[in-house]
């Protein structure tokens, strides 16, 4: 008796592929309109509701996905303007501090110059002599700058503390909102992602629940409730 193969004159028939697609859509903007669209349709069409879902919460769901979707979106928006700031300020500060450790390099010889960089914040990160590139810690480095440039005479200098107080304060601002930003979008990211789970549950099962009470016109039902497309 011959065995069955996957390959050669006896292999065994294979299943055919089944390629599933979506009816509903992958953007969060074009998925909240359908919710709505939806909601609205429901809520005036002879169909009743689900066993676990009323017209009227999936109403406020779509609702709060709507506004979920909103409030993220203009939380990345304000951080962006942050963002752009704080890089513009890095490079500011890298380009300065060349300057600074200058003043020290002529105040001592190269070596000896360099015993003070702890002292200015300056830590070495490959190599290289720089304030640290996380921004919290830059913060606290930059604090010890400004000291140290009082310290050591250097705070009347053009590089010295009138030029990099009001950056450093400026800085210190942006870091601390833009971590409060931070946080706050990712609240409303997590709670626009909860509901974007239970909106998509709520339109899978409409799509079944129409096509079960309109078994011969469930395809212009389903176009009349939003569902405009076979797949996304």
């Amino acid at each position: 008796m011959l065995t069955p193969t996957t390959e050669g004159p006896n292999a065994a028939p294979q299943p055919p592929t089944i390629q599933r697609t979506s009816q509903l859509p992958a953007s969060d903007v074009a998925l909240s309109a359908l919710a709505t669209t939806a909601a609205d349709a429901w809520t005036t069409s002879a169909l009743p509701p689900l066993l676990w879902l009323s017209k009227a919460d999936f109403t406020t769901l779509a609702a709060a996905y709507a506004q979920g979707r909103d409030a993220a979106d203009a939380a990345g928006d304000q951080r962006s303007p942050q963002s752009q700031r704080l890089q513009q300020l890095d490079k500011l500060f890298d380009k300065n501090l060349r300057y600074v450790k200058g003043y020290l390099a002529e105040a001592h010889d190269e070596d000896e110059g360099r015993s003070y960089y702890p002292e200015f914040g300056i830590t070495r990160e490959n190599k290289t002599y720089v304030l640290p590139r996380a921004r919290a810690e830059r913060v606290k480095a930059l604090n010890k700058l400004l000291l140290a440039l009082k310290a050591h005479d250097l705070d009347k200098k053009k590089y010295g503390t009138a030029l990099w107080q009001p950056l450093v304060q400026e800085y210190t601002q942006l870091v601390q909102a833009s971590t409060d930003t931070a946080g706050q979008r990712s609240a409303k990211v997590s709670g626009k992602d909860q509901h974007e789970a239970q909106v998509r549950k709520a339109l899978r099962a409409l799509i079944h629940h129409l096509k079960a009470n309109y078994p011969d016109t469930f395809e212009a039902q389903l176009r009349a409730f939003g569902f405009q497309k076979e797949s996304y």
